[in-house]
């Protein structure tokens, strides 16, 4: 009984959002309200700790996770109200013809770039919408920005779904972002050759490896570097733009106005320059990566010659429009926070543990890949079942390693989660063919779902 009302307030969420398509903050109070009435009643936990439980989960979701994503949001949203998202767009699409060097270049340089700078679907959306508008292939379009994303989740948003698993399961930061870096090498390769497959089949593979090559060595120099040395925050920032760069060395760059490009890149530039000063801080001196974000992307807005008044309610409008995902964080949290406390989470992790024993290394990416599926989201993927994760291993290596899969696996799983195919359809003018761009994608989900199963079992195996 105590498993079957540990499952439920998950099966709700999954419910509310698969099949009653309810919207995710709708699916996520739900959940929350399901959770707080069985910790009361069944779970025996009072009305006091209850409420500290929500209240905490509520303040962490809006500090400092809401900050970095609005911030974020807010630093793309001054791209677009200066007209220099149009630079941006013009300047990526005159490098080359060839279709397999630009799905390359802008769903995974570009979307690479946009994940690290502002997740939640703009990593999907935009860089689709930019090949849609150079005669891409609508259908190819989406399945290469889908696929493109689901490696670079962990360090999205400035790097807060790593933060936030960390502060979950009470992992050291530093050491848990370089085990992430490490454990998904397998599954992040494979998605250039993937992209590649996508727009040419294997004579796209067989021709353009090298690209394949180019875009795997760049990004991953980022995160080999970046990570252990500069943290979460910008590993998918720095390899999206060296991977731009790298391209952009083997394209036809003389039709490019250098100039304008500098100009339209300013926001992300100040932002970038400001993150990485940042990280070298002391930890008694640290900053609020959102507060970073914010004051760096608004002197990115003035160089852009936009007034503090237009910068001003450009930010009320990000904030309203992102206030539903802002919403959804909070609930999500909140339930997690008094599933912990309950015990709920315990009961689901004693039952994991029974029913897959030693093997439960081969599985922890398929926890995580549900997760994603049914969130959308790498940030709430962490908070439903980061602790979960670690509370199932058998040791310290293991408990990052299987945190690090968690939030590998949420990657996976937004490749065929409902939100990421209705923002990518979208923005590809394939709205209500959802299910169909789903059907395709599945085999792409399989292949990096086996892949990330594999690297998770090989690493157990290797830590035990």
């Amino acid at each position: 009984m105590d498993l079957f009302l540990a499952i439920l307030p998950i099966a709700v969420l999954v419910v509310a959002l698969t099949v009653d398509k309810a919207p995710a903050w709708f699916a996520a109070l739900a959940a929350f309200a399901t959770g707080a009435v069985e910790a009361l009643f069944a779970f025996g936990l009072s009305t006091p700790e209850i409420a500290r439980c929500t209240m905490n989960g509520a303040a962490t979701g809006l500090f400092p996770i809401g900050l970095v994503i609005v911030s974020a949001l807010f630093t793309y949203g001054i791209t677009v109200e200066s007209g220099a998202i149009g630079e941006i767009k013009g300047g990526l699409s005159s490098l080359s013809e060839d279709r397999r060097f630009m799905a390359l270049l802008i769903a995974w340089g570009f979307g690479n770039f946009m994940e690290g700078m502002a997740g939640f679907g703009t990593a999907v959306a935009i860089p689709c919408a930019i090949l849609v508008g150079v005669k891409f292939d609508p259908l190819k379009a989406v399945l290469c920005c889908l696929v493109a994303n689901t490696t670079p989740t962990a360090f999205g948003s400035v790097g807060v779904p790593t933060m936030v698993l960390a502060s979950e399961t009470a992992l050291d930061l530093g050491r848990l972002t370089t085990t992430i870096a490490l454990l998904q090498l397998l599954t992040t390769s494979l998605s250039p050759f993937l992209i590649l497959y996508i727009v040419d089949g294997w004579r796209g593979v067989r021709e353009c490896w090298r690209l394949a090559l180019v875009a795997d060595v760049a990004f991953l120099a980022s995160w080999l570097v970046v990570a252990p040395t500069l943290g979460c925050e910008l590993p998918d920032v720095i390899g999206g733009l060296l991977t731009m760069g790298a391209f952009a060395a083997m394209g036809n760059c003389r039709s490019m106005n250098l100039r304008r490009q500098l100009w339209a890149w300013q926001p992300f530039a100040y932002v970038v320059l400001a993150l990485g000063c940042a990280a070298t801080l002391p930890p008694e001196r640290k900053i609020s990566p959102g507060i970073v974000i914010l004051v760096a992307a608004t002197v990115g807005g003035l160089c852009q010659r936009l007034s503090p008044k237009r910068l001003a309610a450009l930010a009320w409008r990000t904030v309203a429009r992102y206030s539903p995902a802002l919403l959804t964080i909070c609930a999500v949290l909140a339930l997690a926070k008094v599933m912990g406390a309950a015990g709920m989470t315990k009961t689901l992790a004693d039952t994991l543990i029974a029913a897959t024993g030693a093997s439960y290394s081969a599985v922890s990416s398929v926890v995580g890949a549900l997760a994603g599926f049914v969130t959308g989201s790498g940030t709430s993927s962490n908070v439903l079942f980061g602790a979960l994760q670690t509370s199932v291993a058998s040791s310290e290596a293991e408990r990052y390693i299987f945190a690090a899969a968690n939030v590998m696996g949420a990657g996976i799983g937004k490749m065929i989660c409902p939100q990421s195919l209705v923002l990518g359809c979208a923005a590809a003018g394939l709205a209500g063919r959802e299910s169909e761009v789903m059907g395709k994608a599945v085999r792409f989900f399989l292949i990096a779902l086996g892949a990330a199963c594999l690297a998770t079992f090989v690493a157990a195996r290797f830590a035990a």
